[in-house]
């Protein structure tokens, strides 16, 4: 192994264990959530910084900076064609995409530095002004950062299509039968009238469907799902997808809910 590279390597399987915790492993786990982080807030920027500099140039607090920026550029970016997508900003999208950053970065950064042997010179001035190298990255992260919370907070606005929200929940039954069923509910604090469409999921299979939940601005729906042992020992998921009629194939709200079985 090339010790000159050992961080890279070490950035890799991070990366990899982060992924399959953040891909098998259920989020509400706050043990996970923590081991996770590091694929959100430090990876990312390190393998881009190590791609962009392979020389090694900088020093550790200069790299820390970088990694740090860059990895809050690319959640902000990342959010951003995530919600424009049809997989939606959830934990196994989000795991993918930071995953394939990072290790698509790493790549380069081994390449790179297998054939780097001068450093690099400053390379952009205006007029009397010369901005060196690790200038010039500063000021267009720091840029791809404001552009990109600027244009979250614009889209994310127009995307709400009207001017109040929708509630989903779903919540563990109370009585006799509250291991078995659980309880559902739906409030429409939109502008106007919506139609709605509610699939219940567990283990990944159907098991119950509204096809049509009518309901006028500050109205609210309950129903109560007595739910069918499948067969699974332990932590069974129930998941919750709220559609507007107008929009069928996209999920509007959903929720997920843990029971012991």
């Amino acid at each position: 192994m090339n010790h000159r590279s050992t961080d890279i390597f070490a950035v890799v399987a991070i990366t990899l264990v982060a992924a399959v915790l953040a891909l098998l492993v259920p989020p509400d786990i706050a043990l996970i959530r923590i081991l996770t982080l590091p694929l959100v807030l430090v990876l990312p920027g390190y393998a881009l910084t190590a791609a962009l500099l392979p020389n090694r140039s900088l020093g550790v607090a200069e790299r820390l900076m970088f990694s740090l920026g860059l990895s809050l550029a690319v959640v902000i970016l990342g959010g951003l064609a995530l919600n424009w997508t049809p997989f939606g900003l959830r934990a196994i999208s989000w795991a993918v995409l930071l995953a394939g950053i990072t290790l698509a970065a790493s790549v380069v950064a081994l390449v790179r530095r297998r054939g780097q042997s001068i450093s690099a010179p400053g390379w952009l001035r205006v007029g009397n002004v010369g901005l060196t190298l690790r200038q010039g990255l500063l000021l267009g992260l720091a840029a791809a950062i404001v552009c990109g919370a600027v244009a979250v907070s614009i889209i994310g606005a127009e995307r709400q299509p009207y001017a109040g929200f929708t509630q989903l929940w779903i919540l563990p039954a109370r009585g006799a039968n509250a291991e078995k069923a659980v309880s559902l509910g739906v409030s429409n604090m939109e502008s106007a009238a919506m139609e709605y469409r509610l699939a219940v999921t567990m283990d990944g299979k159907v098991v119950k469907e509204w096809p049509s939940i009518d309901l006028n601005p500050n109205e609210k729906w309950e129903a109560t799902l007595v739910l069918t042992p499948t067969g699974s020992a332990g932590i069974a998921g129930v998941e919750a997808d709220l559609y507007r009629v107008e929009a069928p194939t996209t999920i509007y709200r959903h929720v997920v809910l843990w029971l012991g079985t």
